[in-house]
């Protein structure tokens, strides 16, 4: 099970990437730097979430992770090398009946030491939760980073996030969900990594009526290669798993998605679909979309589908003839098809950010 390697001693430091961000506009937020909370600030709407440093959890040998059946349930490598040698993380618990509408902010900085994060987030019965993650680093480094989230009956998990590593990073990132009756998971992510990334998000439908929606939207630029694996499995029937894929590949980058609709034995009435959208900017570039369906059931519904190309000469030549300059003409186009992003940032800031990162990796 969990293994906690102490971590290193760390100043209190903001990078200014990050203090930016730190607004008056900015509520409820977390930030932790090489596996140390260094900035805090919760108000009242989160008076009845509970919200711990891992280790201290690990500690006390807490229940809330030594009677979990799904915590060291997954077979990966990655996964399991996270659990022998975690130096960071959250434990985020929302009790029966405790439906936050604010956001939670979570910062995570890596500086000195390579880091090796677990998060893991808890929604009791008819719970809500909105759960935002800014992963971040700016040096050599590398990350291993593990999110859980169980969602029990009826409760409903908001999970966004943007990820900006270094390109002198190596990165894996795994995150998985687990759903129970009636219980919804909205997964959307940005990844806008300078980094080798692999990154697996694994949604487990395991109770009827359960039902998740999974996006990512990735960029790849320079000499970058990076791998975004979404896996829906349906473990009990009346489910339904949706995965989306918006993608930007640019340079001698390669881009691969790899999205996977499992219908298991039995699990009638289920329902997988997937979409795949990318953009492919420079002569040298890839950018594949593997969709598949992996069904051992008759009485369900399924569909994928993927369109890749270069941007649309006809668009490019419309806003051109608008007046707009071809660099400005292909900027709107690309911000156009990311826009599915946009919406997941509460802060002025945070969309200036990405929108700024998002030019940086494509014109």
């Amino acid at each position: 099970m969990f293994k906690y390697k102490n971590s290193v001693e760390v100043n209190k430091d903001i990078p200014s990437d990050i203090s930016k961000f730190l607004t008056e506009d900015l509520t409820n937020y977390l930030v932790i730097k090489d596996g140390h909370i260094i900035a805090k600030q919760i108000d009242k709407s989160f008076e009845k979430v509970e919200i711990n440093d891992i280790k201290e959890v690990i500690k006390n040998n807490n229940s809330i992770i030594t009677n979990n059946q799904f915590l060291n349930s997954l077979e990966d490598e990655a996964y399991q090398y996270n659990l022998e040698e975690v130096n960071s993380g959250i434990i985020v618990y929302v009790p029966k009946n405790v439906a936050v509408t604010d956001t939670l902010h979570i910062f995570y900085i890596q500086e000195k030491t390579d880091l090796v994060n677990n998060t893991l987030i808890v929604l009791g019965e008819n719970s809500e939760l909105k759960y935002f993650e800014y992963l971040y680093n700016d040096g050599e480094a590398s990350i291993n980073f593990v999110s859980n989230s169980i969602v029990k009956e009826n409760a409903k998990l908001t999970y966004s996030g943007l990820s900006k590593f270094s390109e002198k990073s190596v990165v894996s990132v795994i995150r998985n969900s687990y759903i129970s009756r009636y219980g919804r998971s909205l997964y959307s992510i940005a990844e806008i990594n300078d980094s080798m990334t692999d990154s697996k998000t694994n949604i487990f439908l395991q109770e009827q009526y359960a039902s998740a929606t999974t996006k990512t939207i990735a960029i790849t630029s320079k000499e970058q290669s990076a791998k975004f694996t979404q896996l829906v499995e349906h473990n009990a029937p009346d489910t339904e798993g949706i995965i989306e894929n918006y993608g930007v590949s640019n340079n001698n980058s390669a881009l691969v998605f790899e999205g996977i609709g499992k219908i298991n034995k039995n699990m009638k009435r289920s329902i997988a679909r997937q979409q795949n959208r990318g953009i492919v900017l420079g002569v040298n570039s890839r950018l594949d979309a593997n969709p598949l369906l992996l069904i051992d059931e008759y009485d369900v519904e399924a569909s994928h589908g993927a369109a890749i190309g270069k941007i649309d000469e006809e668009q490019l030549y419309y806003l051109m003839s608008r007046g707009l300059t071809h660099k400005n003409a292909q900027r709107l186009i690309i911000s156009g098809f990311l826009s599915p992003v946009t919406s997941l940032m509460t802060t002025k800031e945070l969309i200036e950010d990405f929108i700024g990162s998002v030019e940086n990796k494509t014109l």
